[in-house]
């Protein structure tokens, strides 16, 4: 099958040949009778004459000049011809080229080869499909990083309680370990661990696939502010970290869903309480015109600026090697940017390396939608 280059030129240039064609036909037509009315009308040698004789009475100059007119449309007509194949074969090119170009890159993406891109040189409808594709192309690969994340994150959030719980049971079986009270504390945290994993995993797939909504009821948030650091409270307390709330006092009641606005709240203060060693955590509440504010403020050991766009990833953690002894599953934050989402707010984060961060939460004041829980 021949290429598009080949089948755009030869359809433009078939274009031009039926154009130019047309024009020596009309253009030939149109002299010899406009030749033949001067003749009939200037009555020559006197004589009158129809346009059955006309041939028979032109001389030999009449001839020479129609046989040289003809000649002139013809040359014309090659030239035409000529610059019509030329000017086609670059229209063609610069319509087809680029998307040979992006088939190319297509063919590179649908291989494996997430990195494939087009140069972007042009404004038009073309430029705009090729910046596009590279937008598409980029999303992909960021999406396809996050996935892999994610798999080796679930498989090595999953791999440290099995292996544990595998090698205690081994012990108890041989008769290594003794089944104590002690013993099986330690077992029932590990499955709680899993259990509050799988439980994480699988709130986080309904909230992006728009299958778990807020349950929105009218909540006042100061109260639930205040039973979330009061659960919070003593974990601080185990790291001597100050655990300070301050809020506006004109604060009105706002529609949400009680259970996912405190589960944002403490994912939040629980990741300032891990990346904090020294100083306090303070929790504000405000309102920012139809929005809630609430920020928490910590003094811990910050974020770099290329980490600040990934920490609400799944199991990105800022410090890796600390992720072990720091706790958690890594989706704490994740859950909290979803939530957010599901309620039409949003979540974000500003940080100075080595001086702590502040996380803010808004949410819209006025939603007014009842229960949406998918099961």
């Amino acid at each position: 099958m021949r290429s598009l280059l080949a089948r755009v030129t030869l359809t433009v240039f078939a274009t031009t040949v039926v154009v130019v064609l047309g024009l020596m036909l009309v253009v030939n037509y149109q002299v010899s009778e406009n030749f033949s009315s001067y003749l009939y009308m200037s009555g020559m040698h006197g004589m009158m004459m129809n346009h059955s004789n006309m041939a028979a009475m032109m001389g030999v100059p009449e001839r020479q000049f129609l046989i040289s007119l003809k000649h002139s449309l013809l040359a014309a007509a090659g030239i035409m011809l000529l610059i019509g194949a030329v000017v086609s074969y670059y229209l063609a090119r610069s319509i087809a080229v680029p998307v040979i170009d992006l088939n190319r890159a297509v063919n590179d993406v649908a291989s494996g080869n997430l990195d494939a891109a087009v140069v972007v040189d042009r404004r038009d409808e073309v430029g705009q499909l090729a910046a596009a594709f590279n937008a598409m192309t980029a999303k992909l690969k960021s999406s396809t990083v996050l996935r892999q994340r994610f798999l080796a994150g679930v498989a090595h959030e999953l791999r440290t309680p099995l292996t544990i719980l595998k090698a205690n049971l081994e012990g108890i079986a041989d008769g290594v370990i003794a089944p104590d009270q002690e013993q099986m504390n330690s077992l029932t945290e590990e499955v709680d661990r899993l259990a509050k994993l799988v439980g994480e995993l699988r709130d986080l797939s309904l909230l992006e696939a728009g299958q778990l909504n807020p349950d929105y009821t009218e909540v006042d948030l100061p109260t639930i502010l205040r039973q979330v650091i009061q659960k919070s409270s003593p974990l601080a307390a185990e790291k001597n970290l100050g655990l300070n709330f301050k809020i506006d006092e004109d604060m009105p009641k706002i529609w949400a869903d009680a259970g996912m606005l405190q589960q944002m709240v403490y994912n939040l203060i629980m990741n300032a309480i891990r990346y904090t060693a020294a100083g306090g955590i303070t929790v504000t509440a405000g309102r920012d015109e139809n929005a809630v504010r609430i920020e928490v403020i910590d003094t811990g050991i910050g974020i770099a600026a290329e980490d600040i766009e990934h920490i609400f990833d799944y199991f990105y953690r800022v410090d890796p090697a600390r992720a072990k002894q720091s706790g958690g599953t890594g989706l704490g934050l994740a859950l909290v940017r979803q939530m957010a989402l599901a309620h039409g707010g949003k979540v974000y984060a500003t940080s100075v390396l080595g001086q702590g961060s502040t996380f803010t939460l808004k949410l819209p004041l006025h939603v007014h939608q009842k229960r949406i829980v998918s099961p």
